[in-house]
């Protein structure tokens, strides 16, 4: 079975949300189950133009293989399970991750073109997905809130589905992180959790993992 994703959303390398995808990481590593971590950062995303072209079969981007896109879309794909780490900008997903998010707009343009489309998403969605998403601002009732909205509209295109988040305010510094260990070790304990239930479904039919 291919790895998991953990896909470090962050333009900064190095910041709050990377250590916290690093550190879900090595939690799966302690379960046998290592991640391929990926920073978006390092891959070109070109912004959707809004052309319209996908809207026509066979829905394809016209941006396709001018840049990284598609690449990340088959890495989300081949990935048993997917984690999607990204700071909180004013209230929102920072620009990149939004971009490669926009991009998603032929897979929206297939399901919207099937002769059936009163239904959403097109099918099941049964590839796990977590979020893992940090904000500076202590306060704020609706602080993750339209971040995880557009997430739980974005994922289910792609055969995803959110089934959990974990959501950190106050982390405006790695220096905060680093002041809340509890944080970290409680997300090492939540990706050896996972990694275990991978490493489950990676054993041969019969027998049981460690």
């Amino acid at each position: 079975m291919n790895p998991a994703l953990v896909l470090m959303c962050s333009p900064h390398a190095g910041g709050v949300s990377d250590t916290l995808a690093k550190s879900f990481a090595a939690g799966l590593d302690d379960a046998g189950s290592p991640a391929s971590c990926i920073a978006l950062r390092e891959h070109l995303v070109l912004p959707c133009t809004g052309c319209g072209a996908c809207a026509r079969p066979p829905h394809a981007c016209v941006l396709a293989g001018k840049d990284d896109a598609e690449r990340l879309f088959a890495r989300f794909a081949e990935a048993p399970l997917v984690v999607l780490a990204s700071p909180i900008f004013f209230y929102a997903l920072p620009a990149g991750f939004k971009a490669w998010i926009d991009r998603g707009q032929r897979f929206w343009a297939a399901f919207a073109d099937r002769p059936v489309s009163n239904t959403f998403p097109a099918a099941s969605p049964d590839k796990p997905v977590l979020a893992l998403l940090a904000a500076g601002r202590p306060h704020g009732e609706e602080l993750f809130s339209g971040a995880l909205r557009t997430l739980r509209w974005f994922l289910p295109l792609l055969g995803g589905r959110l089934v959990d988040s974990r959501c950190f305010r106050g982390l405006d510094s790695v220096e905060d992180v680093e002041k809340r260990p509890g944080d970290l070790s409680t997300l090492r304990e939540w990706g050896c959790a996972w990694g275990r239930e991978l490493a489950a479904m990676q054993a041969p039919s019969g027998t049981q993992s460690p």
